[in-house]
Parts: C-alpha cells; structure tokens; sequence
C-alpha cells in the first residue's frame, strides 16, 4: 500500500470534515447532522485503509475543529462521540446482541451528558435551552437523543455497504492493492 497516496487521502478527508463542520456557524441548525455526516469520513478511511489510519483523521480533525470552530457544541459532539464511534461500532457488534446494545446505548448516553454538561461549564452553552419544558426538558431531550442515535446506529450499518463500495472504488483508481 502507498503511504503518500493513503496520506494524502486523509489529509483531504480532515480538510473536507473541517470544512463541513465549519458550515454549522453558518447553518446553525446543522450542528448535529455535521458531525454524523463528517463520522462517514472516520468510515471511509477505515474502510480504505484500517483503524489507524482513520484514527489519526478523527484525531486531525478533532484537533481542528476544537480550536477553528466557534461552535464549540459542534466539536464537542464529534470528538466525544461521531468521531470515534465508527471505530468502536464493529467491536461492540462482536459482542451478544443485547450486550451490544445496551453498551452502545451507554456509551452513546454518556457521551450526550458529558457534551450537555461541558458545553454550559466550559463553553458557555446557554443553559436556558436546557430548561424549556421545565423539569421534562433533560429527559426529553435525552429519549429523543437515544431515538436519533438509534436510527443512526442502523443509517450507519446500512450506509457502511455503500461507504465501503467506495472504499473499494478509490482503492482501484489509487492502485492501493
């Protein structure tokens, strides 16, 4: 395999995950899809070359978006979960199913809590936003998080066939293998 053909690859894949997680100050209503979308880039890499290599594009560009961005709950939900979660996704499917499940259930929840909490000390993430159903408000917000990381979780798997097809695709056109 051509290192300097694999590098360059994730370089331009930090770049572009960057770049399109950049897109959440001007779009603020995508600073939850950025970092889901930006995760198929981790996939890619894994699927073009190994972990490692994809390792280091989430680490590049988790680096990069907490000191470029200035949404820092954007960067705070890639780093602490989007990013690495394609990484660990297959180890935890090795496991029974429910143990499965329930980890990356668990997993997932305390990543959220852990972005709620780091967002309002360190970030000065308004803590209004927490608050506009009243006490149901964490709650709430917490049953629809796990909905979303469900229907995630399975966009992931299925997306993760088509992820590698490309991997596949740009292995050929590189000459890789």
């Amino acid at each position: 395999m051509n290192k300097a053909k694999i590098t360059a690859v994730c370089g331009m894949t930090t770049a572009l995950s960057v770049v399109l997680m950049m897109t959440s100050t001007l779009l603020p209503v995508l600073m939850y899809v950025l970092p889901v979308v930006t995760s198929l880039g981790v996939l890619y890499v894994r699927d073009l070359s190994n972990k490692k290599w994809a390792f280091g594009v989430y680490a590049a560009t988790s680096v990069l978006s907490m000191i470029l961005l200035t949404d820092k709950e954007t960067a705070l939900t890639y780093v602490l979960f989007f990013g690495y979660y394609t990484l660990v996704k297959n180890s935890f499917e090795k496991l029974p199913k429910i143990v499965s499940r329930l980890i990356k259930t668990l997993v997932f929840n305390a990543a959220a809590i852990t972005i709620g909490i780091l967002g309002v000390w360190l970030f000065g993430v308004s803590g209004e936003e927490y608050s506009e159903f009243g006490k149901l408000t964490i709650p709430l917000l917490l049953g629809l998080a796990n909905l979303a990381f469900v229907l995630y979780d399975f966009a992931i798997t299925k997306n993760g066939i088509l992820i590698e097809l490309l991997a596949r695709k740009t292995k050929k056109i590189l000459r890789l293998r």
